[in-house]
């Protein structure tokens, strides 16, 4: 069964690569994928973060038009 793309053929690829792979570029590779999904949440907190900040601006100017 050929893989184009997907999970399915990652995995396939990271087996092939631990089989080629030395311990220490297994270990350095598995460090630098651990990095890459810490930077991708921390992106996506930070995104999180000024939508609410934005939701909180928006319902602040409402509240504010309200009272007039």
């Amino acid at each position: 069964m050929t893989h184009y793309g997907g999970y399915g053929a990652h995995g396939m690829l990271l087996e092939k690569m631990r089989d080629l792979l030395d311990e220490d570029q297994m270990r350095q590779l598995t460090i630098r994928m651990i990095e890459s999904r810490i930077k991708m949440k921390q992106q996506h907190i930070e995104m999180m973060q000024y939508k609410i900040e934005t939701y909180k601006m928006a319902r602040d100017m409402l509240e504010k038009g309200l009272k007039k």
